[in-house]
């Protein structure tokens, strides 16, 4: 129903549009028909100026003729639009088109630009990586260098108070033990036991120089140590620790039958050693397949 009334309206517009045209169309003839070719002095110019009028009063009609009959042939309403129109529409679809272009262009810039950053990020990390592990490195390097420095503090009168103190000596050895420096502990009870092998800390100190030597793997000078440091089966809280890392030592050394030996001394005089001890021994005694 709103169709047709719409049509309707369409085409009495066009009608009176029309009849407007023809208005102006017989308006035109008449001026010719007045003008005297023989007195008008602008007789061409009036002719011309009517036939330019003529031809868009024409063209008009034919398109209304057109727009009459796609109105009544579709049954649509019939929508008259300037003739620039479409010129416009076409500009507005290029400008949509160019900032498309530069949409996508962008994008693909932000893109980039992404990756770059990732990029950025992960070299950052890595690099804060390194530098926690460099700094790591560095205090490693200096909490050495701070051993270094209080052996190298041992000038040369201390060392004479050394060789004529043998507590001090033997003082000087441990604390280097107890540092974790198993080598220059090892180092200065060698030359604590040089300067007195027969002083009150000898065996015990033969006891740690065995020790020494086992932390560093060397398990033979270790076994010498103990065996010096077990002499006599002294009864000490480090004796049955010495007797069974005696009998580690010569295990890794593949002495097992002397291994076995020991630790069948050590059962007999080391009756109460602690739980610790004995089950170490025990597996001593597995490895060592003894009877």
């Amino acid at each position: 129903m709103k169709g047709r009334e719409g049509y309707k309206d369409s085409m009495k517009t066009l009608i009176v549009a029309g009849l407007a045209a023809l208005a102006v169309l017989g308006c035109a003839n008449a001026a010719l028909a007045q003008a005297d070719p023989l007195t008008d002095p602008l007789p061409r110019a009036l002719g011309q100026q009517a036939d330019r009028r003529l031809d868009r009063v024409e063209q008009t009609l034919r398109e209304m003729r057109a727009i009459l009959f796609q109105g009544r042939d579709t049954g649509r309403p019939v929508v008259v639009q300037p003739a620039e129109t479409q010129a416009q529409v076409d500009q507005l679809v290029n400008r949509v088109g160019d900032l498309e272009e530069t949409l996508r262009r962008l994008n693909g810039q932000i893109d980039t630009l992404g990756a770059d950053v990732a990029a950025l990020r992960a070299e950052a990390a890595r690099r804060t990586a390194d530098a926690q592990t460099a700094a790591d490195a560095n205090r490693q390097i200096l909490a050495r260098l701070e051993v270094l420095e209080r052996q190298a503090a041992i000038t040369a009168a201390d060392a004479q108070v050394l060789a004529t103190d043998p507590a001090k000596a033997f003082d000087n050895a441990m604390q280097l033990f107890v540092d974790g420096q198993h080598r220059a502990a090892g180092q200065a009870l060698q030359t604590y036991l040089e300067a007195h092998p027969d002083g009150a800390d000898a065996p015990e100190a033969r006891y740690y120089l065995g020790e020494s030597f086992f932390k560093q793997g060397i398990y033979n000078d270790a076994a010498s140590a103990y065996v010096a440091a077990i002499r006599g089966w002294p009864q000490t809280t480090w004796a049955p620790d010495a007797v069974v890392k005696l009998a580690l030592s010569l295990i890794e050394t593949r002495r097992n039958p002397d291994a076995c030996a020991v630790l069948g001394e050590f059962s007999t005089r080391y009756p109460r050693a602690s739980a610790t001890l004995k089950t170490q021994a025990a597996s001593a005694r597995t490895r060592a397949r003894c009877s």
